[in-house]
């Protein structure tokens, strides 16, 4: 056996062996998901099995199973993440549940118990932004401008836009989702709305200790307990949509959520100049 052979046939080896140890790990982690003790964790492991290309069509076919045989209130989720794997065939339906109000139920599922609901409507919002029609993206700005909104759907909206926009702040952009593709008008929209919609809790000078308890879906339960030194500051709609923007852009424009109301308005002031002058026709 010449030497070139001995190469060629230890480099056969070494592509066996990692192929073999791929299709294992694969194999196991379906070995999980049949045995997932729950909606959430069987999610997960399909979310990260998914991102073998060699895994996704099976991935994809165990979703639209899941699709047509779990409970409707799952279907945001499961059509959310069909679209991260390139299939967006469950948007059209979710989009009419969701402004339909479908979604809108104390129902009670296990194991997010009466949070199921709030659930696909936080779901729904994550897919209709990120993989949403124009039609889906007009018919959110609508929401913005309700002037009867006893649900609070501006809130939810504006809110999930941050969670999109950072890890820091909710789950973020999928994976390989083309950030040049967010739509930021929906973050422009809600810097005109100044209702409050959530504190932060500062403790520069004290201390915070929190307990984490059970996730139940985008749910967390827990408890924080503040001592020494603190600010509590208010948080705005507008606010939301400036962080948004800000974490979007990678640009700076001066937003603190610390800050006071009228700084942080002056940033946003900011922040629609920029949007303005950037959208508008060149002068001939």
């Amino acid at each position: 056996m010449t030497i070139r052979s001995v190469f060629l046939l230890a480099a056969c080896l070494v592509l066996t062996t990692g192929a073999e140890a791929q299709e294992s790990a694969a194999a196991q982690q379906w070995r999980e998901v049949a045995g997932a003790p729950d909606f959430f964790h069987e999610m997960a492991l399909l979310q990260s099995l998914g991102q073998d290309l060699h895994e996704r069509a099976a991935v994809l076919n165990r979703l639209h199973k899941m699709w047509a045989s779990y409970d409707v209130l799952r279907r945001p989720e499961i059509g959310y993440l069909m679209c991260q794997f390139g299939d967006r065939s469950g948007v059209a339906a979710v989009a009419r549940a969701f402004f339909a109000g479908d979604y809108d139920t104390g129902r009670r599922l296990e194991p997010d118990g009466s949070a199921a609901g709030a659930n696909a409507n936080d779901n729904a919002l994550r897919m209709l932004i990120l993989y949403g029609t124009p039609q889906h993206h007009q018919k959110l700005l609508a929401i913005l401008r309700l002037s009867d909104d006893p649900l609070r759907k501006r809130d939810d909206l504006c809110a999930n836009l941050l969670g999109l926009s950072s890890i820091q702040n909710g789950p973020g952009m999928p994976v390989n989702y083309p950030r040049e593709q967010f739509p930021l008008e929906l973050a422009i929209a809600c810097l005109d709305y100044t209702e409050e919609v959530g504190t932060i809790v500062s403790a520069p000078g004290g201390t915070v200790h929190s307990q984490m308890g059970a996730r139940q879906g985008s749910i967390q339960e827990g408890s924080i307990t503040v001592s020494g030194v603190t600010g509590v500051y208010t948080q705005r709609s507008c606010d939301y949509g400036a962080q948004t923007i800000q974490n979007l852009t990678s640009r700076d424009f001066g937003h603190r959520v610390t800050d006071s109301i009228s700084q942080r308005d002056q940033a946003i002031k900011a922040i629609k100049k920029w949007w303005t002058e950037s959208h508008s026709p060149p002068r001939g």
